[in-house]
């Protein structure tokens, strides 16, 4: 029986397909470029079609579990998982996460065989970008060893990695626990406790809340931010067995926002639950800073952030469901060395 060709995944903001011969005129202008070249072992440099034709050759004939990354704007770099995990972005395309998304998706359609005990992949030290998005994919270091850089013409020191199939289904699921409280996946069970909580006190500080909207609509929010893996989720905040909040993060820089129902303020409910959550985002995602902001008269949400190790960064106008009129907000921004846990 022959091989299938790589199945055709998605996420959030990409396709990944297998690859065509007329990809080759995006590979050249993609792993062309020295700086993206000099962190692989295999791709030579300069790289011509005649390059880019005898590897779109042979892994179209060999059905190889490798895909072309696309985004709107067509193939943005390649990722393989043959014989461990590698991947290359265009230029234009780095700082967008896409790394982490792709390489998500791919280590989950890996793992669909079930056979399969374990991934490995490597880095050159010194691209850290790259070593960051594989121990937030859940990879950890097994060694060290030379690899040949083919575009570079020498050997190069390379940090090993490898992730086995429990460490990557632990990496599955979102619940952390604290000594009061339950940090977990919004499910569309938690919409009539929402909607008891999007009361004018709460809602006139969040961007997306409505005070006194019906439960399906409230489910319907509930839905566009479910745990994925991704960011651009919410963790309901819940204590002895209740909703009492929410907390989450999404967008480009990675923001952080939260809320809690008015009975359940002035308790360090709120610090317990950011003190667990920021730790986490950074073991999660490769990301280097977060944001957060607050509107100008919720001045507790300011000095709470500020036990966090957020800074302020400036102020902006921002609307909200709860808010006749758009108000100033103050910015903060923290980076993953600056953020603490608060006591």
């Amino acid at each position: 029986m022959s091989r299938q060709a790589p199945p055709v995944l998605r996420t959030p903001r990409l396709t990944l397909r297998p690859l065509e011969m007329t990809d080759a005129d995006a590979l050249v202008r993609g792993v062309g470029n020295y700086e993206v070249s000099r962190w692989l072992s295999v791709v030579p440099y300069p790289y011509t079609h005649g390059d880019a034709a005898w590897f779109l050759e042979r892994t179209i004939e060999n059905r190889a579990l490798v895909w072309a990354i696309c985004d709107e704007d067509g193939l943005q770099g390649c990722i393989g998982i043959e014989d461990g995990l590698g991947y290359w972005l265009a230029r234009p395309a780095w700082r967008k996460g896409y790394g982490f998304e792709a390489a998500r998706v791919v280590i989950a359609q890996w793992f669909t065989d079930t056979g399969r005990r374990s991934v490995t992949s490597a880095y050159f030290q010194g691209n850290e970008r790259s070593g960051a998005v594989l121990r937030a994919l859940g990879f950890r270091p097994t060694g060290e060893a030379q690899r040949k850089a083919r575009a570079l013409s020498q050997d190069v020191m390379a940090t090993e990695m490898a992730m086995s199939r429990e460490q990557w289904e632990a990496r599955l699921g979102f619940t952390v626990f604290t000594p009061r409280l339950t940090l977990r996946p919004i499910i569309s069970a938690d919409a009539p406790a929402l909607v008891s909580l999007a009361v004018p006190e709460v809602t006139r500080g969040t961007a997306s809340l409505v005070t006194g909207w019906a439960e399906a609509d409230a489910r319907e929010w509930i839905e566009g931010r479910r745990w994925g893996g991704l960011p651009g989720f919410m963790l309901g905040i819940e204590r002895e067995g209740a909703l009492i909040g929410a907390i989450g993060c999404g967008g480009t820089p990675l923001s952080v926002m939260y809320f809690l129902g008015p009975d359940h303020w002035g308790q360090g409910l709120a610090t317990e639950a950011l003190s667990a959550f920021l730790p986490e985002i950074f073991d999660r995602f490769p990301v280097t800073n977060a944001i957060a902001d607050h509107f100008e008269d919720s001045p507790a949400s300011g000095r709470l952030l500020e036990k966090h190790g957020f800074r302020v960064t400036g102020d902006d106008m921002a609307t909200s469901k709860g808010r006749l009129e758009p108000s100033r907000v103050i910015t903060y921004a923290v980076t993953r060395d600056t953020f603490r846990v608060a006591t």
